[in-house]
């Protein structure tokens, strides 16, 4: 068992490289300087964090096997179509994909478990959630989400009090999750009816796609004719559910692939212009312009930054 760790991360990939048991991709959609705020501690088979964004992502977590992760979201999020409120509790399952859009400054409780603790524990997860993303949330009683959030400031927001004992956090947060799970197992088919939000469905097929065309330049008609959709039908999804047109879609991807790119070439010949030409922007005067109207900065600077970061 280890001390918290606090770390703030202002890359998607950098704070791609720290995670244990996760991996998630995620898509910069919101213009401004993206802030990743992340404090953790290790339990022995029992991963604690508080994690926080300041912008809003396109969030794509692929959770490695033998582990189980569980989020208390404190903020608005969108879930594989459905609407996640704050004191929801999000069940990602092992070995499975979920993709979330994280509204701006998202917050949330993260309890990474390993699936041999859980059965150590007799800790049972209901067949529903692990059948599909459209039932792996569960709404929490005020009374146990504060329950989190205290267990959240006892091992990270502790001053003259002294370090937490970690023998005492990790059984109260493992008695917390076996908690909200007989909730779930209770309220499966009762009085909480999934929050579908309208287009959310086509919007992450379209998504998939644009994410399928890596590097390729691609033309909203084109990816209408793909889907078997209008082009009206994916202007009105894109606005209702993130709050962008698919053309502004199309270029954040194009702009963060880019981004990834930089980051992909930091311990060889990291080079702007070879990053931009891979996802065919060929004016580089406006690829910059576009750069810093998105992520707050120059690619130059982001470079630099990177840089300083392999040293």
């Amino acid at each position: 068992m280890n001390d918290p760790v606090s770390r703030e991360f202002l890359d998607v990939d950098h704070f791609r490289e720290q995670l244990r048991g996760r991996d998630a991709p995620a898509i910069q959609i919101e213009p401004g300087r993206i802030s990743i705020r992340f404090r953790y501690i290790n339990l022995g088979g029992v991963i604690f964090s508080d994690n926080r964004v300041n912008r809003k992502v396109i969030d794509h977590s692929r959770i490695e096997p033998g582990w189980v992760y569980f989020i208390v979201n404190l903020s608005p999020a969108i879930f594989c179509g459905t609407e996640v409120n704050s004191g929801h509790l999000t069940v990602l399952n092992s070995g499975r994909e979920y993709r979330s859009i994280l509204a701006s400054n998202w917050h949330a409780i993260g309890i990474m478990i390993e699936t041999s603790v859980l059965a150590e524990e007799g800790i049972w997860l209901p067949p529903h959630l692990l059948s599909g993303p459209e039932g792996a949330s569960i709404p929490l009683p005020v009374e146990l989400a504060g329950v989190f959030r205290r267990l959240a400031e006892a091992a990270f927001d502790r001053n003259e009090d002294g370090p937490v004992d970690k023998v005492w956090l990790r059984n109260a947060l493992l008695l917390a999750v076996d908690r909200a799970l007989g909730i779930g197992a209770r309220a499966r088919g009762s009085a909480h009816p999934r929050s579908v939000i309208n287009g959310c469905e086509l919007t992450l097929r379209m998504i998939r796609y644009v994410e399928s065309r890596y590097g390729q330049r691609i033309t909203v008609n084109e990816i209408a004719r793909e889907l078997d959709v209008s082009a009206r039908a994916l202007h009105y999804a894109a606005r209702s559910t993130i709050a962008m047109s698919p053309l502004d879609l199309i270029l954040a991807f194009r702009l963060n692939h880019a981004r990834n790119e930089l980051w992909d070439m930091r311990l060889s010949e990291p080079n702007v212009t070879r990053a931009a030409l891979k996802q065919d922007f060929g004016h580089f005067g406006r690829f910059s312009q576009q750069y810093r109207v998105l992520f707050g900065e120059l690619p130059s600077q982001t470079l630099q930054r990177i840089r300083s970061l392999s040293d």
